[in-house]
């Protein structure tokens, strides 16, 4: 299998102008590419016939950095799903502290937000707003809590590394334990956004830039699955969430673009996104004439 994959791969240094964000992530992150999107790159390099080796490279340096995503999709919330970002271990975690906490409230009547997510005065006002958004009691909204719930240990794996860009244990497990996160879900995260330190003084896991840019554009994309209450894949503000999360309205946006979103800036300052099927990439960047 893997020579298969191997032969169906595209020399990314043979790209003419691919946007850095794109170029750099697949250079450096082979080995980070989630399962959906490996089995997609090697489609890509058989379906070579119909592109040309820039555009299939292309298209594995966007599977690289992005979630995995369906292209062939005819509707926007069937292009990226929270469920197989997440994995199976990792959902089937989510799902059953969801559902443990949102049984305990309904018991006890207690703040079902605070039950999830803790006291509110130390969780992200854009989390507060979103989880308030979502009738548990609705039918259909399960998938939609359970992704605003995964977001939030994203987000807080993303407070616990942006600091030093780095954690530092013997193992992933006393990484894990820093972080404060639920092992299973620890272990992924950890698996999709860093790599293992070596040959240092300390041994831990780091986040590279591309790295980085990948926990930021997996958070985005989180964000509008789990505010999508109507399957549109669109929201009208990620003002406040990218206030959060400490990131430039203008680099959300950038990045947003990167994964097939149309962005725009209202007249009162909220940079609104949008996803619409089929999916439609940005053109690469020319290269400038010599």
């Amino acid at each position: 299998v893997m020579a298969s994959r191997a032969a169906n791969m595209v020399n990314i240094n043979s790209v003419v102008g691919a946007g850095n964000v794109m170029m750099n992530s697949v250079q450096s992150q082979g080995e980070k590419i989630s399962d959906g999107n490996k089995d997609a790159m090697v489609n890509d390099g058989k379906d070579s016939g119909a592109l040309n080796a820039n555009e299939v490279a292309l298209m594995q340096a966007r599977r690289a950095l992005l979630p995995p995503f369906d292209d062939k999709a005819d509707a926007p919330h069937k292009i990226y799903d929270a469920q197989q970002i997440a994995g199976p271990v990792v959902w089937k975690r989510c799902s059953q502290i969801v559902d443990k906490v949102f049984d305990k409230s309904q018991a006890s009547n207690t703040d079902f937000i605070e039950d999830l997510l803790g006291k509110k005065d130390h969780v992200p006002q854009s989390m507060i707003t979103l989880i308030s958004s979502i009738n548990p009691n609705k039918r259909g909204n399960s998938y939609r809590l359970k992704a605003a719930f995964f977001l939030f240990l994203v987000m807080r794996f993303h407070s616990r590394i942006s600091k030093k860009d780095f954690i530092t244990g013997n193992t992933v497990d006393d990484c894990v334990n820093f972080t404060k996160l639920p092992h299973e879900i620890g272990v992924r995260l950890f698996e999709i956004f860093t790599t293992r330190m070596e040959g240092g003084k300390e041994n831990g896991y780091i986040a590279s830039r591309q790295l980085k840019d990948k926990r930021l554009m997996y958070l985005l994309i989180l964000y509008v699955i789990a505010s999508d209450a109507s399957k549109e894949m669109k929201v009208s503000s990620i003002n406040q969430f990218c206030k959060d999360i400490k990131l430039d309205d203008k680099n959300a946006a950038m990045l947003l673009r990167e994964a097939g979103f149309a962005v725009k800036k209202s007249g009162t300052g909220d940079w609104g996104c949008a996803l619409n099927a089929p999916l439609k990439f940005p053109p690469p960047k020319r290269g400038k004439r010599s």
